[in-house]
């Protein structure tokens, strides 16, 4: 079929799923996004992917994000535009929607991206399942009546040897303030849902930071840089504790520490 000059015509198929992991995970690389398109079964052709991308960032449903990040490649993120077409395709995110003023700003590129290299070397171990991102599980306890305490980085189920294990996922490449940890504290003690978080950080000194801070109350927390898991994944050694040496991650999802 012909389409009229200037038009672009949406593909269920092809296009969608390369929108929806733009928005949920905010900023993507160009790598990124081929590789889990590829992983997923749905491209093939590295030709054909930069293809379809030229034509979504020429339709503006998708955008380049302007800055120096230091990845010497394309980041995109999702537009206003490209979020009315994944409404017409049923899919609504209530915090990030083509009603949504404010589009996520660039400072969450580093954080965004690291989370994309952790999801990838979960896919690459052959060991996800399944992966909500926070733009999904933000939009859920919008709209849920049983919420979550806390708008987590991920929600990660995961196959450990035989059995599917679910944990929680944050990411955090800076240190917040003592008070800013109390109200995360909190919000972990009253999540009755979520049984196991694995915190990730850029650096060795703030795994061992946040382990003092949120040590102690009663949820299974690990704590480990995401440079180690990326390489490890579920054999990763995590604290749980400052005091305490560190024991494979299988084992805190299996509940044997």
């Amino acid at each position: 079929m012909r389409y009229v000059k200037g038009t672009y015509s949406i593909s269920g198929e092809r296009d969608i799923p390369i929108l929806l992991l733009v928005r949920n995970a905010k900023f993507i690389t160009h790598r990124q996004l081929f590789e889990m398109m590829l992983l997923s079964g749905r491209e093939y052709s590295h030709s054909g992917f930069n293809w379809r991308m030229k034509r979504l960032r020429d339709a503006q449903f998708v955008s380049i994000c302007e800055g120096r990040f230091g990845r010497g490649e394309l980041i995109y993120r999702i537009t206003t535009n490209g979020l009315l077409q994944l409404e017409d395709y049923g899919h609504f995110a209530a915090v990030l929607n083509s009603t949504t003023e404010h589009l996520p700003h660039p400072s969450q590129v580093h954080h965004a991206l690291e989370l994309n290299e952790v999801h990838l070397a979960l896919t690459r171990g052959n060991v996800l399942a399944a992966w909500l991102s926070d733009v999904e599980t933000a939009s859920g306890n919008t709209v849920s009546r049983s919420p979550l305490n806390k708008d987590y980085d991920a929600i990660v189920d995961v196959w450990n040897h035989q059995k599917m294990a679910r944990f929680a996922l944050e990411y955090e490449r800076t240190l917040k303030s003592a008070r800013q940890y109390e109200r995360v504290r909190r919000n972990l003690e009253r999540d009755e849902i979520i049984g196991c978080v694995l915190y990730l950080t850029a650096g060795a000194d703030i795994a061992l930071h946040l382990a003092y801070e949120l040590s102690g109350i009663s949820k299974r927390l690990a704590f480990a840089t995401s440079i180690a898991f990326r390489q490890q994944l579920l054999d990763t050694p995590v604290h749980i504790h400052p005091d305490q040496p560190p024991i494979a991650f299988r084992g805190l999802l299996q509940g044997v520490f």
